[in-house]
């Protein structure tokens, strides 16, 4: 006999109390869903029952939405102010912080996950009930395996939060997830400072024996989150010239640090400085992830985030990289993730062009409407085997939302594909079993 709506019975009252007990450290039962899992079906195909493989997910400290919602919030009203500190800074962000917490609670994400919760756990889709269905998980190892076997996700791809180059030890089971490394503070001018390193030669051997440990170590891909600092187009530099620039870099001072790094600078000249010698490396790591079997993870979006900029992110640069006859050579792939919204029209350019580049949907996965859009994109100019699920989240329920909100829109645009367009049956279960799963299984070597 199914299980009554258990959190629907104790209305917010119970709820606030579940959210005390947690507060205290007392143990609770686990809240299981509900509901049964929906069929999603195209035609005879019923997407519910694909496995699928979240090809990019982070780790946060294991909290309930409220409380990881005030983080953000905080974060965003951060990165809408210039990263050089000034009189009043921090009054100010204090003061932007209700601001941007109510816009992130009115956010398609936002408005999705309670969706998801109240149907998959019979409850109102308040706040409240959210906060109280995760707090009633007291083992987050537990709750995600939870997550991950009632929505058949059969495997995540974690980027880890370390910049040791090292197998991550995270909450997510240990036998579904494979990782990878991001390479973003290694280049700023503090890490080599912090080695003793003098020299653009020294600096490369120091970063590609970061990058051979961690193929070593089992990693699958090398993260470049620098569309946060800086453009993501990278110019040939000369050895020389790259040295140079990186003395100059190492005597220029800062006027403050985005996210507490990536410096930047109020003289032009170190600026160019920084950005031409990290070209320098990245055109070497590139080469060098292609001979390791690396990944390289490129975030490519702009939304949400405040420290986002549209023309840090425009991927058009990226052409001269694709077409470099070295990294040709080396068999490099390119992994350009969160669909590079809102230039996903140029990279479904890019992966309808080279056969080594690929996308991902995470983040935009959680805006059904959004995902609609660069879905249609995608799979009218490309193979849907260049195309991965993603989430971009941290949170089991997030994670499953995300899936489950893929399959939905998958269905509705294969069911076109399928009624309008002629495509069989067969064809729609290959694009939604390689969109879902098989992509990522080839790209990251997953065997789960």
């Amino acid at each position: 006999m199914r299980r009554r709506h258990a959190l629907k019975m104790i209305g917010l009252g119970g709820a606030a109390a579940l959210l005390a007990q947690n507060e205290r450290g007392e143990a609770g039962s686990v809240v299981p869903p509900t509901a049964s899992r929906p069929e999603i079906k195209v035609g005879p195909v019923n997407l519910s029952m694909i496995e699928a493989i979240d090809a990019h997910t982070h780790e946060r400290p294991f909290a309930t939405a409220s409380k990881s919602n005030a983080t953000y919030a905080k974060g965003f009203a951060d990165g809408a102010l210039p990263p050089q500190p000034f009189p009043g800074r921090d009054a100010l962000r204090d003061q932007l912080i209700p601001a941007f917490a109510q816009h992130w609670e009115q956010m398609p994400p936002q408005v999705g996950l309670r969706n998801y919760i109240g149907r998959t756990y019979g409850v109102e889709p308040t706040r409240e009930n959210v906060d109280a269905v995760i707090a009633r998980h007291r083992d987050p190892t537990d709750y995600y395996r939870e997550k991950m076997d009632y929505e058949r996700i059969a495997a995540v791809v974690l980027q880890s939060e370390s910049t040791e180059p090292v197998r991550p030890k995270p909450l997510f089971p240990d036998d579904r997830f494979v990782w990878t490394f991001s390479i973003g503070p290694l280049l700023q001018p503090g890490w080599a400072k912090e080695r003793g390193i003098t020299d653009i030669e020294e600096y490369r051997r120091a970063l590609l024996d970061v990058v051979a440990t961690c193929a070593n170590n089992g990693c699958r891909g090398i993260k470049l989150p620098i569309a946060y600092y800086r453009p993501i187009s990278f110019k040939n530099v000369s050895r020389e010239d790259a040295d140079r620039a990186l003395k100059v870099a190492f005597a220029a001072k800062p006027s403050g640090y985005i996210e507490g790094r990536a410096p930047v600078y109020d003289d032009d000249a170190a600026t160019a400085a920084l950005w031409a010698y990290e070209d320098y490396l990245l055109n070497a790591l590139f080469v060098q992830a292609g001979k390791l079997n690396l990944n390289i993870v490129i975030h490519v979006c702009v939304a949400l985030n405040t420290l986002l900029r549209a023309d840090w992110n425009d991927p058009r640069g990226l052409y001269s990289t694709f077409t470099d006859p070295d990294i040709q050579r080396a068999g490099t792939r390119f992994v350009l993730i969160h669909s590079g919204y809102p230039y996903h029209h140029h990279v479904a350019s890019f992966i309808s062009q080279f056969p080594n580049v690929y996308t991902d949907l995470s983040y935009v996965s959680h805006h059904p409407g959004t995902l609609e859009e660069v879905l249609r994109v995608f799979l009218g100019l490309a193979p849907a085997e260049k195309i991965m699920h993603g989430s971009d989240f941290s949170g089991p329920e997030a994670l499953a939302y995300s899936v489950d909100n893929q399959r939905r829109v998958l269905a509705k645009v294969l069911t076109d594909y399928r009624s309008h367009f002629g495509w069989t049956d067969r064809d729609c279960e290959r694009m939604a079993r390689a969109v879902l799963s098989g992509t990522a299984r080839k790209v990251f070597g997953i065997a789960v």
